[in-house]
């Protein structure tokens, strides 16, 4: 399976030290450059090898000049790039992306969706630990979407 990421799943995945599980849930991740960009890492980060900066031609950055109104540059490129290339799944946090992407029948998955999907694949053996320290960086999470998380993990 190939997706196509935005900064946000990325960010967060590296800051609890789980980027792995993108790389079991997807053969490959791909970014515009863009996203490669505002994806900040030291100077010695190794970046892992199905992670791919795919430059995005004329025609792509043509269309991802049509939503900058609407998302940020690295939104905007990830969903030109999804639609030149077929991919099976965008992977968006920022809610008005996630509907714009819907809203162009684009499937999207978030980080809490990637978690789930990883303890039903039997990837993570629990969500909990994980979105606890997502938490301390940040990630917000609303009570009720944290219960109907655990809920659908089955913890």
């Amino acid at each position: 399976m190939i997706a196509v990421s935005n900064t946000s799943p990325l960010i967060l995945f590296d800051k609890v030290d789980h980027l792995w599980i993108l790389g079991r849930l997807f053969n490959k991740v791909l970014i515009p450059p863009s996203v490669d960009k505002e994806w900040l890492r030291p100077g010695d980060y190794v970046t892992p090898g199905w992670i791919f900066v795919e430059n995005l031609s004329n025609k792509e950055l043509s269309d991802a000049e049509k939503f900058y109104l609407e998302v940020d540059i690295g939104e905007a490129e990830a969903i030109a790039l999804f639609r030149s290339i077929k991919a099976d799944t965008l992977l968006f946090d920022d809610l008005k992306a996630r509907r714009l992407a819907k809203s162009l029948e684009i499937p999207v998955i978030g980080t809490l969706g990637l978690l789930i999907a990883a303890k039903h694949k039997g990837i993570i053996s629990e969500i909990k630990p994980l979105l606890e320290g997502l938490k301390r960086h940040r990630f917000y999470i609303s009570d009720e979407a944290l219960k109907m998380a655990l809920l659908l993990a089955k913890e």
